[in-house]
């Protein structure tokens, strides 16, 4: 009778054993890769919800072979002295696989001196032409302006016959300009540089309609344009206004009203898989996406497959990247996304939109 008593409890205790094994065994290691982004400017904020959607997708689905992915994020302040050193804070982190950033051109190229040949990086909003074939370990998701320009420059053509243009004074501005004065068709009256954040503009404008301008570009992000935005309204001058992807975030001020915007992407597009984004998103933070959101969600999602399919290391997902092709090309929301030897996407599309009514309006894509 001892005996089977004691059987029993074996058989017993086993499974409770088993149980309590289990409940003590430690969770798998998440899988670590950075964001690097000026983070605070108002512009970007929907660039993060971009990044934290695909996150949370990706782990409510099982993470990376079972791991959930972790965000490790650091601003840049757009700044290139700073972006070098978060740079390096990342390289010298062995938890980091992998780094989404950064966001701008000029703190990208500081940065992609320091991640080459250490650490992939997949930059989902620089556009500068100085970044294509920086390092064999540096990708973009988005065209960079000396291609968008060919697509600009030549749309331009139809909304003015004699445009001036105005550019920040960085790698940024600088690229936008030089890429639609080669490809504009019409006549460049004037091509004047500003300080990023200037708002006396004033004599700009001015300037610009005494010349007879019928366009102005304006090469800078979303500050700069509302600046001239305003006091071109102002002194009544009756000119087409174009600007390029930051703009979106003005539609609701009353002075970019009229004001055209040329993208790489937007949400109102009738594209399935930007449809389902554009509910996801919304459902998520009762937002509507942009093209940063839009971009920067892609990028995620894109370094998680690198990850998944490549190898959980540092080379494994630089050589995984550098491998796509037609065949495996990434199926992302702005497109299929493989890259040529220099790092920049194969193809990405163009859209224009103009803000009616306080909204953005859909006026092409192709």
């Amino acid at each position: 009778m001892r005996r089977v008593f004691r059987l029993t409890s074996i058989l017993v205790s086993a499974p409770l054993l088993a149980a309590l094994v289990s409940t003590c065994r430690p969770a798998a290691e998440p899988v670590v890769i950075g964001a690097v982004g000026p983070w605070h400017l108002p512009f970007v904020r929907l660039a993060r919800l971009g990044v934290e959607l695909a996150v949370e997708e990706i782990n409510r689905t099982g993470g990376i072979g079972g791991r959930r992915l972790e965000v490790v994020f650091r601003n840049d302040s757009a700044d290139a002295e700073r972006a070098a050193s978060v740079a390096s804070d990342f390289v010298a982190d062995r938890r980091i696989v992998a780094v989404l950033g950064n966001l701008n051109s000029g703190a990208m190229l500081a940065a992609a001196r320091v991640f080459d040949g250490k650490l992939a990086a997949v930059a989902p909003t620089a556009a500068s032409p100085e970044l294509s074939g920086i390092s064999r370990w540096v990708f973009r998701v988005i065209t960079n302006d000396s291609v968008f320009g060919i697509a600009l420059g030549r749309y331009a053509s139809r909304l003015g016959r004699r445009a001036a243009v105005l550019y920040d004074n960085n790698s940024f501005g600088r690229g936008g300009a030089q890429a639609f004065h080669r490809n504009y068709r019409g006549t460049i009256v004037s091509s004047d540089p500003i300080r990023s954040g200037d708002t006396d503009l004033g004599p700009f404008a001015a300037f610009y309609q005494a010349g007879g301008a019928d366009l102005v570009f304006v090469a800078g992000v979303a500050p700069s344009g509302l600046a001239f935005l305003r006091v071109a309204r102002r002194q009544g001058f009756r000119g087409a206004v174009l600007g390029t992807d930051s703009w979106v975030s003005l539609a609701g001020d009353p002075d970019a009203e009229g004001a055209y915007i040329a993208t790489r992407f937007s949400p109102l597009e009738r594209r399935p898989e930007v449809m389902a984004f554009v509910r996801a998103f919304r459902a998520r933070f009762g937002l509507d996406p942009d093209g940063f959101a839009a971009f920067c969600y892609d990028a995620t999602r894109l370094v998680a497959r690198a990850l998944e399919r490549g190898g959980m290391n540092r080379r494994a997902v630089r050589d995984y990247l550098a491998s796509l092709d037609e065949a495996t090309a990434f199926p992302g929301v702005t497109g299929a996304i493989r890259f040529t030897p220099g790092g920049d996407p194969v193809t990405r599309g163009f859209t224009m939109l103009r803000v009616q009514g306080g909204r953005l309006a859909l006026v092409d894509s192709r």
